[in-house]
């Protein structure tokens, strides 16, 4: 059977000395320590997840900041399409006025030749014919 004597105080009084001093030189450090790193872990992921944040308004801020400076690029990229291509058709319709015009006074031409040759024919066709009737005949016809 267990008897009570006073050497079980004493290693009760031992034990908690030995808490005690364990308390102050081993689990309050060791605790503070814990707390420490807890809180440089929390105040490092606040940062990082600041830092996060600050770089996507960084970016959606860059993103709309090239979208401004390349707008008047693209704007005036397209009005010189625009000009180009209003000049290409003002160049074309002078073109085919040209080429009309051209092709017009090329057919009067031929027609103007076409009807000097025809004169010229009928001056020597009639002149050939007397001709002609003057040797078949053997004598002058006038």
């Amino acid at each position: 059977m267990i008897t009570f004597d006073y050497t079980i105080i004493l290693q009760f009084l031992n034990f908690l000395i030995l808490l005690i001093l364990l308390n102050f030189l081993l689990f309050k450090p060791v605790l503070k320590a814990l707390n420490r790193r807890e809180l440089t872990i929390k105040d490092l992921s606040e940062r990082v997840e600041r830092a996060k944040e600050s770089l996507l308004r960084i970016e959606r801020e860059y993103d709309e900041l090239l979208r401004e400076r390349k707008r008047p690029i693209y704007e005036e990229r397209e009005k010189i399409i625009l000009s180009g291509q209003q000049i290409f058709t003002e160049i074309l319709e002078k073109a085919k006025k040209e080429v009309a015009e051209e092709i017009k006074k090329t057919k009067e031409e031929i027609e103007r030749e076409t009807k000097r040759v025809m004169d010229e024919l009928s001056a020597d066709t009639e002149r050939l014919a007397k001709e002609i009737a003057e040797k078949v005949l053997l004598r002058s016809l006038n």
